[in-house]
């Protein structure tokens, strides 16, 4: 019998052996990974994480939150797309047409509503495109080197570089504006008026429509409005002279010798400064009004029937009254109170201790809508209005309420999050490890790939499902039909991106969310 060749069978034996291993594993991972429903639930947190979000849409994210895309339902067949990417970008899409974008955070933004669109990048350029009152388009350039480009469906270019040379239209409060190597020359037109400056701003001549005025700054100046007013200066800033609201029963006369001395009278009020702004005193024989700055903006004490109130000892305490409007200070900017009725806010009661505790209180004057923000630096923030409400500890934002900055930023740093609108409620934990969507259909909860649950209704029953390690062990409890082995749903857990429609009742009371 001759002898086997050493190792030659093994060898073959050995490569049978591995190829049929091979196709066992690439059939296992094949069926494993294969038998995940596209568009199903999974928990893959911190790396990537994909959920059918309580009372419709979808939230996708990756990295830990640096990265969250959520598609939602506003309004019938319409939703609403909301795209982040940590401090880098951010997309909102509401609709055919309008957008609106955020980059490099708080530095940049964009923004689209049909035919009108806006952008900036600060500090290096700003532009925008709107309609005007003729219904054609203008669009504005400004850059930091001083350039800017201004175009009209109609009108054309216009151009500027400052200090050089600019020739532009309905910039800042000017119908037009020119310059010729900024300050040598200055042309501007507001209405009927035109004004010229040489040197600006030592010489200067306005006239038309209404108004006229000269300068040779700073030896002498008069400007006149027709039926409004009449100032004159000479060698600024020390000798002034003003009729103002001419015309009118409040016809108003100021002149002062600055730092010396300075006069205001207007009807039955009076007015004097002495060493400007040391020493101040205001009063009105009519109007049992009374007034004292000693020294101005440090200390001022004002009193009046319907008149503003103010008691100032800066930065001591100072209080505040006027309009349905009260205020209280102490150590300026530490200690803040502030009561409002009526106006835009309603009634509101606010309170700051700054940087640390920040809180209000506010009613709608027509609906009664109420609304309240709570937050204590840095362990959390809460905040409500009508039957939304959410919340998050810690919170390392120091500044006032800012959606921007707990938008791109605060994903770094939040160990628990929440929120709830009616029946919807949400939970998220650092890193989005653990994750719930719960509504009055569907409950679900998962701790990243090592547990998960659905509760659901159907046909009248109370429906639990279960998953274990990456959806490698799922089942099913019916009620009054008992258990049942779910297929295999690698990584899991394999939710179906539709939730039930029936309503679930739970007999035993919810936990609070807060």
């Amino acid at each position: 019998m001759p002898m086997a060749t050493p190792g030659k069978t093994n060898a073959g034996g050995g490569t049978r052996a591995s190829r049929r291993l091979a196709w066992i594993w690439a059939l296992a991972l094949s069926s494993l990974f294969g038998c995940q429903s596209p568009g199903a639930d999974l928990h893959l947190a911190p790396f990537y994480t994909r959920v059918a979000r309580a009372g419709g849409g979808v939230d996708t994210e990756a990295l830990g939150g640096l990265y969250r895309h959520v598609v939602a339902p506003e309004e019938a067949d319409r939703y609403r797309s909301e795209l982040t990417v940590g401090p880098l970008l951010s997309f909102d899409r509401n609709g055919p047409g309008q957008w609106k974008s955020r980059f490099l955070v708080p530095l940049g933004s964009a923004r689209r509503s049909g035919r009108e669109a806006a952008s900036s990048l600060i500090p290096l350029y700003s532009w925008s495109r709107q309609e005007q009152a003729d219904g054609k388009l203008e669009s504005n350039l400004i850059t930091s080197i001083g350039l800017v480009l201004q175009h009209h469906e109609e009108r054309g270019r216009n151009f500027g570089w400052f200090p050089f040379y600019g020739d532009l239209e309905d910039l800042l409060t000017f119908d037009r504006i020119h310059w010729i190597l900024w300050p040598l020359y200055v042309g501007t037109r507001r209405g009927e008026n035109r004004s010229h400056n040489l040197f600006y701003p030592i010489f200067h001549r306005s006239k038309g429509g209404r108004q006229n005025g000269w300068r040779v700054w700073p030896l002498a100046g008069r400007t006149r409005r027709d039926e409004s007013y009449d100032r004159r200066f000479f060698l600024w800033p020390f000798f002034h002279y003003q009729d103002n609201l001419l015309g009118t029963r409040r016809a108003e006369r100021i002149w002062m010798v600055w730092p010396l001395l300075g006069r205001t009278r207007r009807g039955t009020y009076r007015a004097t400064t002495f060493l400007w702004p040391f020493f101040g005193f205001a009063y009105d024989r009519g109007g049992d009004f009374w007034a004292v700055d000693a020294p101005f903006f440090l200390v001022r004490l004002q009193r009046g029937p319907g008149e503003v109130e103010r008691t100032r000892f800066w930065p001591l305490a100072s209080t505040h009254r006027a309009d349905g409007l009260q205020t209280k200070n102490f150590l300026w900017p530490i200690f803040h109170w502030r009561k409002e009725e009526g106006g835009e806010n309603g009634r509101r009661r606010s309170f700051f201790a700054i940087p640390v505790w920040q809180s209000w209180n506010r009613e709608h004057p027509e609906t009664g809508k109420k609304s309240s923000w709570r937050k204590l630096f840095p362990l959390f923030q809460h905040e409500r209005d009508g039957d939304y409400a959410r919340g998050s500890f810690p919170t390392l934002d120091p500044f006032w309420r800012n959606r921007l900055i707990d938008r791109h930023y605060a994903w770094m740093w939040k160990l628990w999050e929440w929120e709830r609108r009616g029946n919807v409620r949400r939970q998220r934990s650092l890193l989005g490890l653990w994750r719930r969507e719960k509504d009055g259909f569907e409950d679900r909860r998962s701790l990243a790939g090592l547990w998960a649950a659905r509760d659901y209704a159907q046909n009248g029953r109370r429906i639990r499902e279960r998953s274990l390690l990456f959806g490698l062990l799922r089942w099913r409890v019916t009620q009054g039909e008992g258990f049942d082995m779910l297929p295999v749903a690698f990584p899991g857990p394999g939710w179906p991106e539709e939730r039930a429609g029936s309503e679930l009742r739970d007999p035993r009371p919810s936990p609070p969310d807060e």
